[in-house]
This record gives C-alpha cells, structure tokens and sequence, in this order.
C-alpha cells in the first residue's frame, strides 16, 4: 500500500481524507486484479474449449487477457481501473446477450455499480447506474421488439415487468450503494477532522509545555546565574545593590527593593532599592512595621511568598505613592533556616509578570541571596574580630618590646666607614608593628636585588626576635613558678605557726633578695 509524506498530505480534513482513501484504492488495486484473474482461471479453460463455437467464450478469453495486461503492466490507475470495469460491464453485457434479463447479467451491473463508487468515486457509481439503466433501455427494446434474439436459445423470456423490476433492482440498491459510500467517506471526514483537532490541540498544548518548559528552564538558569554572582560578593553594600539591579534587571521591574529587619525585629528596614523611587525611599530612611497591613509586612510575618494581583482578582492596591505605575507586584521572603532576615519586592509595570506556577524559583532565588547577604555579614563580623585581634596583638607586641628596650640596650652595630653615603633604612616588622630598623651604608648604590635579600633576612630577623623573647619569656615564667612551688613546699612542710612564718620570711628574702621582710598576723594592724 502506497502512501503520502507527511509533508504531501494536505492540511485540510476532507483533503486528507480523500488522500488517504485514494492511497487505499490504488492499494487495494493490485489485489483485486489479482483476484479477479484466480477466480477468473476456473471459468477459463471451459472458455477456451468452446471458443470455436461460442462467441461469448472468445468476449470471456479477451477480457480474461485484458484482465492480465493491466495487473502485471504499472499502468495509471485510473487505466487499470477502467479496464477493469469495462471487463466487469462486457461480461454483464454478453451475460444479458446471451441468457436475457433473468439471467446472472444483473449481478454484473451491480458489481459495475459496487466497483465504480468504491474504486473511483460516488459520481462514478452514479455514472455507473445511469449506464446500467440506459443498456437496459436498449436492450429491453431490443428483445421486446423481437429485433434481438438471445445466444442461448434456451433462455426464459422475459416481460416488460421483469425488466422494469431488474431497472427498480439496479437503481434501488445502486442509490443505496452511492449512498452508502457517501455517508461512509463523510465519515472518515469527520473523524479525520476530529483527529486533526485533536492533533492540533495536542501540538498546540506540546508547543505549550515546550515553551513552557524553555521559559522555565531558562529563567532557572538565569536565577542560577544570579545565585552565583552575588554569593561571590562579601562586601554587604556592593552585595545589596548588585542583587537589586540583577533581579530588577532579570524580570524587567521598574522598582526592586530589599528590606532587612532591624535588631528588634518590630521594623523591615530598607537597604537598598533602585529606580528614583528608590533613591527617593533610601534618602528618607524608608522603613515599614512589621505589624502593618502592608505587602512586605505580611510576606515576612506569614513566611509566604505574596504574588499580587491574585488570581482571580485584576485590581491592585498601591501602597506607594511613589509606585504609580505598578501592575505587578511580587514580595518573597528572605530566610536562612527558619529565621527570616527580610524580604524582596519587586514592581512591574506589566500585568501577570510573576505567576503563582513559579514560587519555587522565587523562592530559590531569594534564598540564595538570604545565604549571600548572610554570609556577607559573618566575613564583616569576621574581618571586624580579627582587626580587634590583630590590634590587641600590635598593642601587646608593642608594650611588650618597649619594655625590654627599657630594661636592656637591644642595639648592636658593626663597621665604621666615615667614606659610605649610601644609606637604606628597612624596619623591623613583626605582624604590622614596627619592634626596631636596620641601617646599612655603602659607597655604591643598593641595587634591587641586595634590597630584596635586605627584605627577606630583616623579615626573618623579626621572627627569630620575636621567638628569642618568647623563649626568654616562657623561660622566666618557668623559673617564677618553679622557685614558687619550692617556697610553696617548704612552708607546707613546716608543722607550727613559727616554723610557718619563719620560712615564708626567710625564702621570700632569699629569692627577692630583700634587705629586709616584716610579716604580721593581726586581726587590728599594728597599734598606733
């Protein structure tokens, strides 16, 4: 069976229809010849036997050979299928010439009509009974007048009703047949159309979640895309504006604002906004009640996030004067963990910009900034800890070494060469305090890489002084608590008050070297 590309087969229902239909008779073709000439074969060599002497055998052995021609020779359609019936006729023409009306010519007129209308189309079956009627006009008149005597003598001759009731028969059955074929093809024409309905709904609703699908597919890619910009961003400030123009950017708002709740958590501060209504809002100190019946109010006390207009609902409530022009209004939550930090607005001037289908991704989005500006503030905090620390540590180096300046002369030079005018200076650093300096002078220029070398071993000069004073400190707590604990033990070792007090005199002396040491026990201090 033959069929169309999908790129031939017309668009419309009734068209497609009769293609298909067409498709299945050129199909069918082949078969029904093929048919025709096996059943054909049984009648055939009776047919030639008597070919000498009959001449409708030699009509039967002609059309049996046309037959043949046209089924194993590709001619057109439309010649294999008028040979066909030109046969199918013949044969009901010498079935009515040789045996009269009342012989089996009927049966080949209604095949002609069957075959006409299936094969070809209802206007050819109507052709067909049109024909069918006229060879029985003619033939009736004929055989009536007695103009024409049938071949088979013996043949039962027939009345005028009889060939009026074979015409009844032929148009009867030939209209119910014509009729038949039509209902039968508007039908196929009716359920192509509505498969082609449903076809076109299923492509229309296919190229709908498919967009659908690249819509949301890019929007979560371009979300992904802000994720990652602003997670990369630890300075807060340069976090909150580049978030804001990145979203605002994103969905084509006019006004997005992010709102952080302030240490008492009564008011929803906000910290940046872009637009002129931004600035506007910004120079003002804008700031909101969480109690208030206000958009932000209500997304951060319900933990939701609001899609204004909602569905079903076209009107939306400007809170702002400064917002005229909103259409679209979409308020989401900022949340690390369970804790809600503040919340994004964004405006837009077109309607149903933000769909209720897309929470999650406003959700994601607005979670990885809450992570963003979270983290933004541990690293001040942590930048801000360890400036104290680092300060602690520059106070306690610097008193620290100013003391053992003070209590040793921490200086040593070498060489005494009146001549050298060349003089580098490169300071003592240790962890961004300044503990003392190397003077070098030559008669040459220092050059860059003597510098460098100067760089490096005053850098690690610093360190082993600093390690130096360490041990040397480490080893003067070591001896303070050693000689401590052997005083200590001594006086734990004395069994009376005297033996106590005297030791306790006597060690203390002894390790202060004190020239004189007075030790009292009285409730009153000494009188007056």
């Amino acid at each position: 069976m033959k069929y169309f590309p999908s790129s031939n087969i017309p668009n419309n229902p009734e068209e497609t229809t009769r293609a298909l239909y067409k498709n299945w008779r050129e199909g069918f073709a082949t078969p029904l010849l093929i048919a025709s000439l096996v059943f054909g074969l049984l009648a055939l060599i009776p047919a030639i036997s008597a070919a000498k002497s009959n001449f409708i055998s030699i009509i039967f052995i002609l059309t049996y050979v046309a037959a043949g021609i046209v089924t194993f020779i590709p001619f057109r359609y439309t010649v294999r299928m008028g040979v066909f019936l030109l046969i199918v006729y013949v044969l009901g023409l010498s079935e009515l010439a040789t045996h009269g009306i009342l012989g089996d010519s009927l049966f080949f007129f209604l095949a002609l009509i069957i075959t006409s209308t299936m094969m070809l189309s209802p206007k050819a079956g109507i052709i067909a009974i049109a024909i069918d009627l006229i060879t029985f006009v003619f033939f009736g008149w004929l055989l009536l007048s007695g103009s024409f005597i049938p071949f088979n003598p013996e043949a039962v001759p027939a009345a005028i009703d009889d060939w009026l009731s074979a015409a009844g028969v032929i148009v009867m059955f030939g209209i119910l047949i014509v009729i038949g074929f039509q209902r039968l093809e508007q039908e196929f024409v009716d359920a192509q159309t509505k498969i082609d309905a449903t076809l076109g709904e299923l492509r229309d609703e296919r190229n709908n979640l498919e967009g659908k699908v690249r819509d949301r597919t890019s929007q979560l890619r371009r979300v992904n895309e802000i994720g990652q910009t602003v997670t990369s961003i630890l300075d807060p400030e340069e976090l909150l504006a580049r978030t804001t123009f990145l979203i605002g950017d994103e969905f084509g708002c006019y006004y997005t604002a992010i709102y952080m709740l302030n240490v008492t958590g009564q008011w929803a501060e906000l910290r940046e906004a872009t637009g002129d209504a931004g600035k506007v809002l910004r120079e003002n100190k804008h700031r909101l009640d969480i109690n208030g019946k206000n958009s932000v109010a209500n997304a951060i006390r319900m933990k939701k996030i609001l899609v204004l207009p909602e569905p079903g609902n076209d009107i939306i409530r400007v809170e702002n004067p400064l917002l005229p022009y909103t259409r679209s209004q979409l308020v989401v939550p900022l949340a690390v963990g369970e804790r809600i930090i503040g919340a994004l607005e964004l405006h837009s001037t077109k309607e149903n910009t933000f769909s209720i289908q897309d929470v999650d991704t406003y959700q994601n989005m607005a979670n990885q900034v809450a992570i963003a500006i979270e983290n933004s503030r541990l690293f001040r905090e942590a930048q801000q800890s360890l400036a104290e620390m680092n300060a602690t540590q520059r106070q306690y180096l610097q008193g620290a070494w100013s003391s053992l300046a003070s209590e040793q002369n921490l200086e040593y030079e070498l060489g005494d060469d009146e001549t050298a005018d060349k003089t580098i200076d490169i300071p003592l650093t240790l962890r961004e305090q300044v503990i003392g300096q190397i003077n070098l002078t030559s008669t040459e220029e220092w050059t860059p890489e003597q510098k460098s070398l100067i760089e490096t071993i005053t850098t690690q000069a610093a360190l082993a002084l600093e390690n130096a004073r360490l041990v040397e400190e480490s080893q003067s707590i070591a001896a303070r608590e050693r000689l401590a604990n052997e005083i200590i033990s001594k006086i734990w070792s004395s069994t009376s008050m005297d033996s106590i007090l005297q030791t306790a005199v006597r060690e203390l002396g002894r390790a202060l070297e004190a020239s004189e040491v007075d030790i009292e026990v009285s409730m009153g201090g000494k009188d007056e």
